[in-house]
């Protein structure tokens, strides 16, 4: 093995946390990575799983189909981690898992097209976290007696219908962003120009 690579994979090695790292320095790939890195690093502050992130990151810079395999190889992760972070990426709508005719593998495409990609994930953030937490303040709101006119229970009431209004507003803004299927040409068109 010649110096600088073994040099270069022991430093890949002695990391304290796997992450992508082309060995060839090929500038596509060095782009490609610090990609999927500040991706990684940006999900967290979402409160999204960083090696759920960098798979999606990966197959977004990629833009064509990948085998488990090839994306663990890539990620420097484990099998299970990857299932696992597929299977999740599948839930959310935004990883497609299909096989090739003929092909006993199978292979892994995100959307390429960054519109479609945040429309997906808006509607599954909304789904998954925006929804049960507005119909949870209504539930709270259900539980306090109606005819109870003290300061406390109408001070609550007050609050939680104040936040339960701005989760419905962002409801209403959303289904009228989203009521007719728009392109990206069509909504950055919306955009006054400067």
């Amino acid at each position: 093995m010649d110096d600088e690579f073994s040099d270069e994979l022991n430093d890949r090695l002695n990391e304290p946390e796997a992450h992508p790292r082309p060995l060839s320095g090929n500038p596509l790939e060095v782009a490609q990575d610090q990609f999927i890195l500040e991706w990684g690093r940006m999900s967290s502050s979402w409160g999204i799983n960083r090696t759920m992130a960098q798979i999606h990151a990966l197959l977004f810079v990629v833009g064509e189909p990948l085998e488990v395999n090839e994306i663990m190889d890539r990620l420097q992760i484990s099998r299970g981690n990857a299932s696992m972070n597929l299977r999740e990426l599948m839930d959310w709508g935004v990883v497609r898992r299909f096989r090739q005719p003929g092909d006993r593998k199978d292979t892994y495409i995100t959307e390429t097209d960054p519109y479609q990609m945040f429309i997906r994930i808006v509607k599954e953030r909304k789904r998954r976290e925006i929804d049960p937490t507005a119909e949870a303040i209504a539930e709270v709101i259900a539980r306090l007696p109606e005819h109870d006119t003290s300061e406390d229970v109408q001070s609550l009431r007050t609050r939680l219908s104040g936040l339960l209004e701005i989760f419905e507003l962002a409801d209403a803004v959303y289904k009228e962003i989203f009521r007719v299927e728009m392109s990206f040409e069509e909504l950055k068109g919306l955009i006054p120009k400067r």
